[in-house]
């Protein structure tokens, strides 16, 4: 069978919700996009999260990353409607909230810090004793002490997420090519400047004047020749999860631990993660793994203990050393854009991602500021 050559405006590496949720918005736009992706749609990482959407629960201070989280977290509601008309499928978008438990001292001091920055900067945040904690959660351990609840930290089906992101895409005109492996980025000098004309695969060339690497884990195996390199700072952290049968009264907000987190599904499932490995593209499930996240479960909700375990999984998160997403334009190479590092919340930045990137596609500027996130920060004598 002889290569095929694809011809599109934007070719985008990688189908995961941040790939697949660009591309939705680029053929909105009008443009022909074309998503290369190495297995299935939604297939790694997009399918192996946990679905929270949980920026106070998880933020220390109000640094630009925070407000980028708590920005695409406020666009949610509007982002699971709009998807919903256009894939006929629900992602489940949940809002009865996030509780974070205390149960040690050393607990008590890290959500004492967190509830005393956030609730001075006006944040929804409310401080709950252990008897009211226990009237939304019965099943909550009695060593409780006392917990923070984040009412407008929600959830989504990150599973469903993906399908229906996958869903809207093609409805829209998008092309996938699945089971496809990018092998190098197609760079021709101009002016004496590097620009990208396309993307070569294991089935051909797709030929484009735009080039979006939203791979993920995979984005530092894409290499291409002009100096720059930047993929390379991307790396894979392996995190380990189970799904429990949810026992009676059912659990029905998000809690989390400093340890672990508890995520209930209208399936009538728990999630329980997750682990943080650097253990490279290793995706095995350890026994080691599969301990401590039933550990920290049962910590949290003592009568798990009883539950069926029904799915174990794993997947990478893709992280950058300063553990920031990657977003913007490549500061060497004309034409090709960055979507990627999001590490552990590539769920929550997938509308605010797709926005800005597809913004700066179409306009060659974002609404949203990007400059904390641009790809320059790895590039020494660059302005960032």
């Amino acid at each position: 069978m002889s290569p095929t050559i694809e011809q599109a405006e934007v070719a985008i590496i990688g189908g995961g919700v941040i790939g697949c949720g660009i591309a939705w918005r680029l053929s909105q736009a009008g443009l022909r996009v074309v998503v290369i992706e190495r297995g299935e749609p939604g297939g790694e990482a997009s399918h192996a999260a946990g679905g929270m959407l949980a920026p106070l629960a998880e933020a220390d201070r109000a640094d630009d990353f925070f407000h980028l989280t708590v920005r695409s977290r406020a666009m949610y509601a509007d982002f699971a409607r709009e998807l919903q008309a256009a894939s006929g499928l629900d992602i489940e978008y949940r809002t009865e909230g996030t509780l974070y438990l205390a149960l040690t001292e050393e607990d008590e001091a890290q959500l004492d810090h967190r509830w005393h920055w956030q609730h001075a900067a006006g944040l929804n945040v409310k401080r709950l004793n252990a008897d009211c904690v226990r009237r939304l959660e019965p099943l909550v351990t009695e060593k409780l002490r006392w917990a923070l609840k984040f009412p407008d930290d929600h959830q989504v089906d990150n599973r469903k997420l993906a399908t229906a992101l996958a869903e809207a895409a093609r409805a829209s005109g998008v092309v996938i090519q699945s089971n496809t492996e990018f092998m190098q980025l197609m760079i021709e000098s101009q002016a004496g400047q590097s620009k990208v004309i396309g993307v070569q695969t294991t089935k051909g060339e797709v030929r484009a004047q735009t080039v979006v690497m939203a791979a993920g884990s995979w984005s530092k195996l894409l290499t291409h020749e002009a100096p720059t390199g930047l993929p390379t700072v991307i790396e894979p952290v392996r995190g380990q999860m189970i799904a429990l049968t949810n026992p009676g009264p059912a659990l029905s907000h998000v809690i989390y631990s400093s340890r672990g987190y508890l995520v209930p599904r209208r399936s009538g499932l728990i999630i329980a993660g997750s682990t943080t490995e650097r253990v490279g593209y290793d995706k095995r499930i350890t026994a080691g793994g599969i301990a401590s996240i039933i550990a920290h479960a049962i910590e949290i909700a003592p009568h798990l203990s009883e539950q069926a375990i029904v799915e174990t999984w794993a997947g990478l998160r893709p992280h950058a050393p300063d553990a920031l997403p990657v977003l913007g334009c490549d500061p060497q190479v004309k034409g090709l854009i960055y979507a990627t590092g999001h590490y552990r919340n590539g769920i929550l930045l997938t509308p605010i991602t797709a926005k800005a990137i597809s913004e700066l596609v179409i306009k060659g500027e974002s609404s949203i500021s990007l400059a904390p996130f641009s790809p320059a920060r790895f590039v020494i004598g660059s302005a960032a």
